[in-house]
């Protein structure tokens, strides 16, 4: 439902907001053709140029599509990409990082398992190049490419399961965590964070290629524990 806005300095952001929302529900379905500028501009009660900005907005994430002659349409798949943008919208402002641990061990474990299952030659080649970059970052102190290497680790094990799906859950946190790595850097120390990473590593590689994915979920879990990520909440 249209509400009228109130003015403020930043008016088309919220007819954006209400026109994300009115898709996402349905009320404008995929692939139909939405209201006129002249009638939304009137029931938002704004002006033509700020409705024109929130179109903007929405066409250049693909939500609307403007037809020349014809006029501006729902696209399809554009409830998918609003839950997306809504999605990374929340992980960006979230600030306690343990929902987000919690979420990253949830999917590092199951898609360890998978990856035991699904793995080629190849994927193992893979996995061992990035473990040596992590290594050789840390031998040369170069912290932040340690970080980035270890989080590359893992977006490659949830490659090998080739689910499209776990993919994009793991794209979703993928930043936040490697925010949540950087901040660890200040509160272990380099030679403790080193021994962890290799070692575990190192051992979920083996159990990745002996295809053990009870072995391989089971180390990527406490992994996870042994640098303090998951707290135990009551």
């Amino acid at each position: 439902m249209i509400v009228p806005i109130t003015k403020n300095s930043r008016v088309y952001e919220t007819v954006y907001e209400q026109m994300m929302n009115i898709i996402e529900e349905g009320e404008w379905a995929e692939g139909e053709r939405i209201p006129g500028e002249i009638e939304l501009a009137e029931k938002f009660k704004v002006s033509r140029n700020s409705l024109r900005t929130a179109i903007k907005v929405l066409y250049s994430s693909e939500v609307l599509d403007v037809k020349p002659g014809l006029g501006t349409f729902v696209t399809v798949g554009a409830v998918k990409k609003i839950k997306h943008q809504k999605l990374m919208s929340f992980i960006q402002e979230e600030r306690d990082f343990g929902d987000i641990i919690e979420a990253r061990c949830i999917i590092e474990k199951e898609t360890a398992y998978l990856a035991a299952e699904r793995r080629t030659d190849e994927d193992i080649k893979s996995l061992e190049e990035i473990s040596r970059k992590i290594e050789k970052a840390f031998k040369e102190h170069e912290f932040e490419k340690a970080v980035d290497y270890g989080c590359d680790f893992h977006i490659k094990i949830v490659e090998i399961t080739g689910n499209h799906i776990l993919m994009g859950l793991y794209a979703s946190i993928i930043d936040s965590i490697k925010l949540e790595k950087r901040q660890k850097l200040n509160e272990i120390t380099v030679d403790d964070i080193r021994e962890v990473n290799i070692s575990r590593d190192r051992e979920i590689i083996e159990a990745i290629r002996q295809r053990n994915g009870e072995k391989a979920k089971r180390l990527v879990e406490q992994h996870i524990i042994d640098k303090g990520d998951i707290k135990h909440r009551h």
